[in-house]
């Protein structure tokens, strides 16, 4: 039995998630496919724009066999702790062979010596980080240019151009950059687990064009929020997808960051320092007192809060942190267990119920099948964890609620997702 893993958010999933799972079966030779899907808020710091229920469902219906949730406070996070954290999990199911990810380049040897630099941090390299950080530069951007400076300086050869060239049309892509931590992940956890890398089919990561045979999950999300007719969507998402997004449209999505907005401004009112939460400076807690006591929607806060040394996605981070009650306490103390205290699964296939069970004899860590049990099982410091991961859901049901009149099932009453073909 050969398991590949796949690390995704699938706000919403499309025509390009489907394609990804069928690749990385037919290039890694795999039998199944375990996918780490983050839950019910997503990477960029914003809600999901339909909640993982029905994002698993849609996963299912494409190919993927098994989804296990990846826990709000590294869903949320840095691509750093994103990756660390998804890439702790599939070590700990104890049976995935394998990781497959898009890329834009769709070569792993590039992407991999990339990883090695950034984890060894070589002397010359190291000294143009700290001086680009200590310039004010964000740390994606810090990083970026110190990385071109090591390579103009330390290889002063013809093949110099072509190295520096390659490394900067590399890191001007998200889901290489996403690759990379992926790697540098695999590398300094000494992982058993192979990378593979397949060429990104969709249109740019931020295109809005919806004429494309692969269109990103961007311009998706915009047109479920702009528009009534999903069937300006029936060439770009599965035909089972597409039937969930229906019947979910205007009952329980789409879900954005504004609808968050009236929770964010009792936060802010209610809470007295802001420093503690994850994401948080004194800087940025400082800047937001300054603003208090206007009150603006999600959006709004976080362009009036973005600067030079704070990308906006770091602004939306740090303010869904201080509305989900996500300290840098907490994230510290996940991480020195290895990020990963349990397996939370959503859904798998009936088909694939033998995948199940070879997990339940090889994982690590706690596997969950059962929320109301599973508190009996955990670690204190796994219960936090889940009980962070609950009450983020409880408020993404709110703000269900609040748009649409729709009660969703809380965490103890929705259950695994059992999907019979």
């Amino acid at each position: 039995m050969k398991i590949v893993g796949l690390i995704a958010e699938y706000n919403p999933f499309h025509n390009g998630h489907a394609y990804h799972i069928r690749k990385a079966k037919a290039v890694t030779g795999a039998d199944y496919c375990i996918v780490i899907m983050s839950g019910n808020y997503v990477q960029r710091g914003t809600p999901a724009v339909i909640s993982k229920y029905d994002r698993t469902r849609m996963a299912l219906e494409s190919g993927a066999d098994l989804v296990l949730e990846l826990p709000v406070s590294f869903s949320t996070s840095s691509a750093e702790l994103f990756a660390k954290a998804a890439v702790s999990l599939l070590d700990h199911t104890g049976i995935v062979d394998c990781l497959c990810f898009g890329s834009e380049c769709g070569e792993i040897e590039p992407l991999q010596q990339i990883a090695h630099i950034f984890l060894e941090e070589p002397p010359l390299y190291r000294e143009e980080l700290l001086k680009n950080l200590r310039e004010g530069n964000p740390y994606p951007k810090a990083r970026n240019d110190a990385l071109i400076q090591y390579l103009l300086k330390s290889d002063r050869t013809s093949s110099a151009v072509e190295s520096i060239y390659k490394a900067t049309s590399l890191l001007s892509s998200p889901n290489n950059i996403l690759g990379i931590e992926y790697l540098k992940a695999l590398i300094s956890s000494k992982s058993r687990i192979v990378p593979y890398t397949i060429s990104r089919m969709s249109s740019q990561y931020h295109s809005m064009n919806l004429d494309m045979p692969f269109c990103s999950a961007t311009a998706i999300r915009t047109s479920l929020e702009d528009c009534t007719d999903l069937n300006l969507l029936r060439s770009q998402v599965p035909d089972g997808c597409l039937r969930i997004l229906n019947e979910a449209y205007e009952k329980s999505c789409p879900i954005t960051s504004n609808d968050f907005s009236s929770l964010l401004n009792y936060r802010l009112l209610t809470e007295e320092t802001y420093s503690s939460y994850d994401g948080f400076s004194e800087e940025l807690a400082a800047r937001l007192q300054n603003l208090l006591p206007d009150f603006m929607e999600f959006e709004n806060w976080a362009d009036a809060l973005k600067t030079k040394s704070y990308t906006r996605t770091r602004i939306c981070r740090s303010l869904l942190h201080l509305i989900l009650g996500i300290r840098s306490a907490d994230v510290e103390t996940y991480q020195e267990y290895d990020c990963c205290l349990y397996a939370r699964i959503l859904g798998f296939r009936s088909r694939s119920s033998q995948l199940l069970t070879h997990m339940k004899n090889h994982c690590q860590v706690p596997m969950i099948t059962k929320m109301a049990d599973a508190k009996a099982f955990l670690s204190p410091v796994g219960r936090r964890m889940l009980e962070q991961e609950i009450h983020a859901s409880h408020l993404y049901n709110l703000a269900v609620f609040q748009k649409f009149g729709t009660k969703l099932k809380n965490e103890y009453r929705a259950g695994i997702i059992k999907w019979s073909e």
